[in-house]
């Protein structure tokens, strides 16, 4: 009897003994070396960059090309779409172009009276559009298509009056590039111009600087020897005769410029100044003009609102041998604009 009762106690006190038996303990984790590794990004996505605190200010990278970056103008517009001396620079992460579009409306002051039974209509429509093209492999190509339109200057306020449009071709960096061909025909008649062309190639050139951490810009333009084109409005065409030959007789050799400083006023308003000058060789053909515009830039840079006034002035040759008649005129304007 007594060993059955020692077996019956061993038997029920056998899971107590061992649950009072400690458990050995877990595992130890893996050890790496380094972070632990993330599952490879979705196929089709591109990393971001990743800034080295360590490093200073100065040899981090940039930030993206197109982006709107406050204390600077990177790749923001400068002057509405459709504006000369104004170039868009493309993101070329994204695309090798990139294009603006522009609207808004002008009061037009002075210039040649276009008909002679009432004055130049005052209140004109303002179209604007433009693509530049970037291909920075190599020695660099860009390419330009810019159209600035006004409509009512003479009769219908939807009917084109005024305006240029520009096809150009260039080869370089943005700081400097060799115009390899460039063509521009303009209409002003209020300046008693029906058509100005100008074509201009080798040895013109441009640039667009940025200065100040790039709080500044300047843009530049420069043709020292090009072919033009002029043909008068209405009663100022000069009709060809022994004595006096046409203007629009042949084309004449002349020298052209352009130039705008941009100046960044922090965080998003932009102040721009902007001029032209065309003299044609041995003629009385001058065009000469100035612009000034502020501009208020949001959602990131890709919507503009400008104010801007112009001024533009035209010295043409007289009805008579030897003289030369000068029409100006001046323009107030209110632009929107979007980049894309």
């Amino acid at each position: 009897m007594r060993r059955l009762a020692v077996a019956i106690a061993l038997a029920f006190g056998a899971p107590v003994l061992a649950q009072d038996e400690a458990l050995p303990p877990p595992p130890p984790p893996p050890a790496y070396e380094g972070d632990v590794p993330l599952p490879p990004p979705p196929s089709g996505t591109r990393p971001l960059p990743q800034l080295d605190p360590r490093l200073p200010p100065a040899q981090r990278p940039a930030p993206p090309s197109g982006a709107f970056q406050g204390g600077a103008i990177g790749e923001s517009p400068v002057a509405p779409a459709g504006s000369p001396a104004a170039p868009l620079h493309p993101d070329e992460t994204i695309g090798h172009w990139r294009y603006a579009m522009a609207s808004g409306v002008a009061g037009r002051f002075g210039g040649m009276q276009l008909d002679p039974d009432r004055e130049n209509p005052g209140v004109l429509l303002y179209f604007g559009a433009q693509a530049d093209g970037l291909w920075s492999e190599g020695f660099g190509k860009s390419a330009r298509l810019r159209l600035r339109m006004f409509t009512g200057g003479e009769s219908e306020v939807y009917l084109p009056s005024d305006g240029e449009i520009e096809g150009a071709f260039m080869i370089g960096r943005r700081e400097f590039r060799f115009v390899l061909g460039r063509l521009e025909v303009g209409r002003y008649p209020a300046l008693g111009v029906d058509v100005l062309a100008q074509l201009a190639t080798l040895p013109c050139f441009e640039g667009s600087l940025p200065l100040l951490g790039d709080t500044m810009r300047l843009y530049y333009y420069v043709s020292p020897v090009e072919a033009s084109f002029v043909r008068y409005h209405g009663d100022a065409h000069i009709e060809h005769s022994a004595a006096w030959a046409s203007e629009s007789d042949v084309p004449v050799a002349a020298s052209a410029g352009r130039l705008r400083w941009t100046l960044l006023l922090p965080p998003s308003v932009l102040l721009s100044l902007q001029g032209d000058l065309m003299k044609m060789w041995n003629k009385a053909d001058t065009f000469l003009a100035g612009e000034a515009s502020l501009g208020y830039q949001v959602l990131d840079g890709s919507a503009v609102f400008n104010v801007a006034a112009r001024w533009d002035r035209y010295r043409r040759r007289g009805l008579g041998v030897e003289t030369s008649e000068t029409d100006g005129e001046m323009k107030l304007l209110a632009i929107a604009s979007l980049v894309f």
